[in-house]
């Protein structure tokens, strides 16, 4: 991300070489590269710093099968964006995976019951609640020039893998007291 930035910094055109355009041939590459650009360094800053605490959390977790799934969300926030978002658009940054962990890390915990990954859903809730509303078409994020259907696109992912790889990952312990019948 850091050397993709510098790129950028040298005046030569990020958006142009890394964006993607959805529904467009040409930038198909957009599907890999994209959340590799930003547009400026709070950009890359608002991106890294909670994408490096959400992996980890993830590689945490879910161990080696966080890696695949790192990868799925990756992907598929990608292809998402390229299907499902406006067409005049050119999207950069990482913020469509960012939403589509978030939102894994968070319905995982209260889907499958495990108490770690709850204490982690309410971190998010308290760390990353804000972002909820990068969701909607609201003037802020018009005004920001900010890609709410990018975000659309990896919320609604994350709860579709969520849903998906439910028996992946930590389960809810289950306690001999709770399978005894009641006398």
């Amino acid at each position: 991300c850091f050397l993709i930035f510098f790129f950028h910094l040298a005046s030569l055109d990020a958006r142009g070489i890394f964006g993607l355009k959805p529904q467009n041939v040409d930038y198909l590459t957009g599907i890999f590269l994209a959340p590799f650009a930003h547009s400026d360094i709070n950009h890359l800053l608002n991106n890294t710093i909670p994408l490096f605490f959400l992996m980890s959390v993830l590689v945490h977790f879910f161990d080696n099968f966080s890696y695949r799934l790192m990868f799925l969300m990756y992907f598929f926030t990608g292809l998402g964006m390229w299907f499902f978002c406006p067409i005049d658009h050119n999207i950069i940054g990482a913020s469509g995976v960012l939403y589509c962990m978030t939102s894994f890390l968070f319905f995982s915990g209260v889907i499958r019951g495990n108490r770690q990954l709850m204490s982690i859903s309410l971190l998010i809730v308290f760390l990353y609640g804000g972002m909820f509303w990068g969701i909607f078409d609201l003037p802020h994020n018009s005004a920001n020039n900010i890609s709410w259907e990018s975000h659309r696109v990896g919320f609604v992912l994350g709860i579709l893998f969520s849903l998906l790889f439910h028996s992946k990952g930590p389960q809810k312990k289950r306690y001999e007291w709770e399978d005894e019948e009641d006398e």
